[in-house]
C-alpha cells in the first residue's frame, strides 16, 4: 500500500478533488493532516507527499497526473527490481 499525505489547508484550496480521486484506488492509502509543515509551498500551489516525497503542480489536474505517474513509475521500478520475467 502506498501512502499519499495531504495538507488539510491545501485541500481547502482545492486538492480535495485529487484526494477523492486517489482514495478510490485500492493500492493507495490517502491521509490528510492538519499541517504537513510545507507552508511556503502550500500557499503557492497544489501538492501532496507521495511516499514521503513532495509532488506539486500549478493546478489539481496536473497534480493528479503527476501523482499517478509517480505511482505507476514506482510499480515499474518494483517489477523490474524484484520480479523475474
Amino acid at each position: 500500500m502506498k501512502l499519499i499525505e495531504f495538507c488539510n489547508a491545501n485541500m481547502q484550496k482545492g486538492t480535495q478533488g485529487v484526494y477523492d480521486a486517489l482514495e478510490d484506488r485500492m493500492d493507495v492509502d490517502c491521509v490528510d493532516y492538519e499541517c504537513t509543515n510545507n507552508c511556503g509551498l502550500c500557499s503557492k500551489m497544489a501538492f501532496a507527499l507521495v511516499e514521503g516525497q513532495i509532488v506539486s503542480a500549478k493546478d489539481n489536474t496536473k497534480l493528479l497526473e503527476k501523482i499517478e505517474k509517480k505511482l505507476d513509475k514506482r510499480d515499474d521500478e518494483f517489477d523490474e527490481k524484484y520480479l523475474d520475467f
